[in-house]
């Protein structure tokens, strides 16, 4: 990138120039020689000096509530020993941002020291968070031209991982609850672990009236219930089905595709708490290579299951047929509960078939239009005559749950 002095440079070679051609003398013709050497060296000695220039960013926490600042510490050293490097910087902190300006600043970083920015950002979305587009150049030494040193992909910005914030909406709560304690979307086990009868005993209070051993009771005269192998071990399976955004092609509809994301993720992170809080364990079934935990089984382990939520990437890893198709769902776990945007034909045939192997499926319909549940009312009916539970949930309206 040039530089003013170097339009300067351009008149006083064209100056030298004219006079040569006016006055042929041999200073004259040095002093050419000399202008035009100038920018070679200097354009040389850039490139070499700007391999003195090291550039570490850390983030000051590695995990934020969804609108907390993200903040990093940028750190440039100057190995040189001999000359003062003059930066300047331009940051666009994250193409998740509409009509965000671009930092512009110039540093100064003495010879043989350094120099820190603290750069803060607030994150509008639910995932990694990353400074993307970053950009260092160096003057050269006579201040014709910035090279560019380092851009972000370059520097190795780490990632801060903005988490879901959970729904504490009390009528969400009861239904959930509510539905865990019916045995409606059971608590109980698959099929094959309810064959397993461990023991039989006298029925006690909390014990649920589907395990009630009708046969034995009529002979015993008194409640006699089964209890089963892994009795205590109610494990719940969550899969996510997020909307894939494409930020080279930022817009609109990315925009509220990324607001529709949100609400399903807090929405996950809202029933992971309230499966916690009835004594199940949840497996968390992200399908990503940072993973942070996969199953957690006491409440005070459910922030750990909200940092994997905030691993999930933005582009899709494993599509979600290949998840549903996972061997281990249908013989391991006994209720599986899915949120999803979409509901399309194959996705009907997959829960349907994957329905015959569990205890219990549990399908979150998260919408945003109105437009795109009337679209998907054939697909809820046949899933509702398959004996899987249909919840609808509405970002943009409160939900009700009171039926």
């Amino acid at each position: 990138m040039f530089r003013l002095r170097f339009v300067f440079w351009l008149i006083a070679v064209a100056a030298t120039f004219i006079g040569n051609q006016l006055i042929e003398h041999k200073f004259i013709m040095i002093l050419m020689l000399f202008l035009l050497s100038l920018p070679i060296f200097s354009i040389l000695y850039g490139f070499w000096i700007r391999r003195k220039l090291i550039v570490k960013a850390i983030p000051e926490l590695e995990f934020i509530e969804r609108g907390q600042a993200a903040c990093w510490y940028i750190r440039f050293t100057n190995l040189s020993k001999m000359q003062t490097m003059a930066l300047r910087i331009m940051i666009k902190a994250n193409t998740l941002h509409f009509d965000q300006d671009q930092i512009k600043s110039t540093l100064f970083v003495s010879q043989n020291s350094y120099q820190d920015i603290r750069l803060t950002a607030i994150p509008t979305f639910t995932g990694p968070f990353t400074v993307d587009g970053l950009s260092v150049t160096i003057n050269d030494i006579f201040g014709f031209f910035r090279l560019k040193s380092f851009s972000a992909n370059q520097i190795n910005f780490p990632n801060v991982y903005v988490l879901p914030l959970e729904n504490t909406g009390d009528n969400y709560h009861e239904y959930l609850s509510n539905q865990l304690e019916a045995g409606e979307f059971p608590t109980g086990k698959s099929q094959t672990l309810l064959d397993e009868i461990d023991r039989l005993r006298t029925m006690e209070n909390g014990d649920s009236m589907k395990f009630i051993h009708w046969k034995l009771s009529a002979r015993m005269q008194e409640w006699m219930v089964k209890e089963f192998d892994k009795e205590d071990d109610r494990t719940v399976t969550i899969l996510l089905n997020l909307p894939e955004v494409f930020f080279k092609t930022y817009n609109k509809e990315s925009n509220r595709l990324l607001y529709l994301r949100n609400f399903m993720l807090d929405h996950t992170y809202s029933a992971i708490k309230i499966f916690l809080s009835q004594e199940a364990t949840v497996r968390l079934k992200t399908y990503q290579p940072e993973l942070v935990v996969e199953e957690a089984i006491h409440m005070n382990e459910s922030d750990l299951l909200r940092k994997q939520l905030a691993f999930v990437p933005y582009r899709i890893v494993v599509p979600f047929s290949e998840q549903l198709h996972d061997e281990r769902l249908g013989n391991e776990q006994n209720i599986l509960y899915i949120i999803t945007h979409e509901l399309n034909h194959s996705l009907v045939a997959d829960l349907r078939a994957l329905r015959t192997k569990i205890g219990s499926l549990h399908l979150v319909f998260a919408i945003d239009q109105n437009s795109t549940y009337e679209d998907a009312k054939e697909h809820i009916e046949h899933l509702s005559g398959f004996n899987i539970n249909v919840e609808i949930a509405h970002s943009r309206k409160v939900n009700s749950y009171a039926e």
